[in-house]
């Protein structure tokens, strides 16, 4: 089994960049999940490019997760979050949004904070950055949730190309949206 396509949105790009692009990758390519990272985007501007890219990427198949405060995805129309923080944040969130809703979890700093963050009943944990290149020890962290736990893995390497990437067995391989790619 090979895994499953789950792409980075670069953070802080405007709809009308962020839009044709994900409209080539779509029109080219599977794709299970898209994050789009706040980054340093306003709220309201957050806001507007969750709204204009959520129907597109719903309509290819894709769940889209997003960043932020539990209550801005049923809000935004999102599938469900992404948390980067504490287990209390974990645990607020999955409060709030599950069952129905998707919640998952990265910025994972050992084995022992995955395993912490496992059990608070999350949707899939995410290993790597969400910009730049995933390191040897986030890698192998990967590789060692995909082959002991149950919960779904993201081995996140927004560095890598589509077509060099390495999922290490996990279900999921993240990467980073390619701005150039044009709809052919």
């Amino acid at each position: 089994m090979s895994a499953e396509l789950f792409l980075i949105a670069p953070a802080d790009v405007p709809a009308e960049t962020l839009g044709p692009a994900l409209k080539a990758t779509f029109a080219q390519r599977e794709v299970a999940a898209l994050l789009l990272p706040r980054g340093s985007l306003s709220e309201n501007a957050y806001k507007t490019l969750v709204k204009s890219v959520t129907p597109m990427a719903q309509n290819a198949g894709a769940a889209v997760l997003i960043e932020g405060a539990p209550g801005l995805v049923r809000l935004l129309g999102a599938d469900g979050l992404h948390v980067s923080g504490s287990t209390d944040a974990v645990r607020e969130a999955v409060d709030v949004l599950k069952p129905q809703l998707i919640v998952g979890v990265g910025d994972i700093t050992s084995r022992d904070d995955a395993m912490e963050k496992g059990e608070l009943d999350v949707d899939y944990i995410l290993f790597g950055p969400l910009s730049g290149a995933i390191s040897q020890d986030e890698r192998e962290m990967a590789r060692w949730w995909a082959e002991t736990m149950e919960i779904p893995s993201v081995l996140s390497d927004p560095s890598a190309g589509y077509a060099e990437h390495e999922a290490e067995g996990c279900e999921f391989i993240g990467i980073g949206l390619d701005l150039s790619e044009k709809a052919e």
